[in-house]
């Protein structure tokens, strides 16, 4: 979200941090606000005052303080892109955007265009907070226990170069002013509306509902889509753990699932399944045949990709 600071050398040969003029407004340097907020996108609002004062000797700001800049940027970013957004779609109409159905992907001379879209789940911070009275409890908050956030990120590759993140805007509330999935089709269309249409898309994300029903708004039923080999691994690790009989069954049966289905060998993975597998957990074993079953197609050679 914001820019990278760079470290430039003048005449006598001393380094000192240029300014990217995001944030000039208020009591607060602009150094320092910029500062804040290019290491709030790696470490944790305290960790930040924490290097602020390492690196100044003094506590020139909190973590809350340092929560607020970041957040009144982000606003203020999330509006000036939900505008250029809405401009977008308003000369583009409501119909989605046309991808080709089939994509080489094997093939190096094929050009495509990647999109990942994945959740990414943060604890979520509580309501109050209050030092614990008893001085032998490490617990700091109180009342109800927080409850994970978890935020929808597609990441799109770019025309030119790299790639970027896009997320849903918000407003004062913390509500989203266009769906994600609204987001998205804007930014492809301000990437990529110069370029002839059908574009060779190619969707790389796991089985949530969700996520396959944001890419059929956006793209509609023909959307390439490949299963992950993170979410694919993690869902067999999950399932295998309950259908094995013990440690060493385990290993066993992943170890070949694993190698089969690493050079997209769905098939063989399945009959071993069927056939090799003593399953302890009927319904278990039964769901990941069903998975396997239902992402064969998006299930690829990953060695050859």
């Amino acid at each position: 979200m914001f820019s990278l600071q760079k470290y430039q050398f003048d005449a006598r040969e001393t380094n000192y941090l240029a300014l990217t003029n995001q944030l000039q407004k208020g009591y607060v340097s602009s150094r320092l606000q910029e500062l804040c907020s290019y290491y709030s996108n790696r470490m944790s609002y305290e960790e930040v005052a924490l290097l602020v004062e390492r690196t100044s000797g003094e506590r020139l700001l909190s973590d809350q303080k340092i929560g607020q800049i970041v957040s009144a940027k982000a606003l203020e970013i999330s509006q000036e892109i939900y505008k250029s957004n809405r401009a977008t779609l308003a000369k583009n109409g409501d119909d989605i955007l046309q991808v080709n159905p089939i994509v080489d992907i094997y093939n190096p001379k094929e050009k495509e265009i990647l999109l990942f879209d994945d959740g990414i789940q943060v604890k979520g911070q509580k309501a109050e907070r209050q030092e614990a009275k008893d001085e032998n409890k490490s617990q700091k908050y109180i009342g109800d226990k927080a409850t994970a956030i978890t935020t929808d990120i597609v990441i799109l590759q770019k025309a030119t170069a790299g790639f970027e993140y896009i997320a849903a805007f918000i407003n004062t509330k913390g509500e989203n002013l266009l769906n994600l999935a609204s987001v998205v089709k804007a930014k492809v269309i301000q990437e990529y509306g110069s370029k002839t249409f059908p574009l060779n898309l190619v969707a790389i994300t796991d089985g949530a509902r969700t996520i396959r029903h944001r890419l059929f708004t956006i793209f509609g039923p023909a959307v390439v889509v490949v299963l992950d080999w993170y979410h694919l691994c993690k869902k067999l690790r999950e399932l295998m753990s309950m259908i094995a009989t013990n440690k060493l069954e385990k290993a066993k049966h992943l170890k070949f699932l694993f190698s089969q289905l690493w050079q997209g060998n769905t098939a063989i993975a399945l009959e071993y399944l069927q056939h090799q597998v003593q399953a302890r957990n009927l319904d278990k074993w039964q769901e990941l045949i069903r998975y396997l079953e239902k992402h064969q197609p998006e299930i690829i050679n990953y060695l050859l990709d």
